[in-house]
């Protein structure tokens, strides 16, 4: 019995540690630039505002990344990190590329707006995720309170949560990141 389960072990193992070790693959053009090797990247960012939630704080930057050798290959679009001022203070940042930024914005004019509504349940929750996730989720309280979740990154994310006009605030802030594109 011992020598099944050690050469089924031996079988299964390198494809569990394979699965687990192998990395992924870029979600967006900004990060998938950023992994460029074999060549200087220029990085310019701009902050375009930062809102202070329940236990983090949020930032949004105007992001444009440039190949040096090659100054006309560029990626531009916005970073949202998103830094949780509980005691492990984790940060994860979310690229977006340009072109997802609109699909974004209406994603929190929508989910600023959600209410109970939405469903015939008694509680709800409207999530919008970008490819680089970047997640908002809108949810009900017990009391019927509309709660903003934000977080960011795949493996250990980290989270902020924000009341329903700071989401407008953010909002706000990704309009302005757009804007300096």
């Amino acid at each position: 019995m011992r020598y099944i389960a050690t050469v089924v072990l031996a079988l299964v193992s390198p494809l569990v540690f394979s699965q687990e070790q192998a990395p992924q693959e870029p979600a967006t053009k900004l990060e998938a630039f950023q992994a460029t090797t074999g060549t200087v990247v220029v990085r310019g960012y701009t902050t375009a505002g930062t809102v202070r939630g329940l236990g983090g704080v949020i930032t949004v930057d105007a992001r444009e990344f440039r190949d040096a050798s090659n100054l006309g290959k560029r990626v531009t679009g916005i970073s949202i990190s998103v830094k949780e001022t509980s005691r492990l203070e984790r940060e994860n940042t979310s690229f977006i590329d340009a072109e997802e930024i609109e699909s974004l914005l209406q994603g929190l004019e929508y989910i600023g707006k959600a209410t109970k509504e939405v469903t015939s349940f008694e509680n709800f929750e409207a999530e919008y995720r970008t490819k680089g996730d970047f997640r908002v989720t809108a949810f009900n309280d017990n009391s019927g309170q509309l709660n903003i979740a934000v977080s960011s990154g795949r493996i250990g994310k980290s989270t902020a949560y924000l009341k329903a006009p700071q989401l407008q605030e953010l909002k706000a802030f990704v309009e302005a990141a757009r804007a300096k594109l």
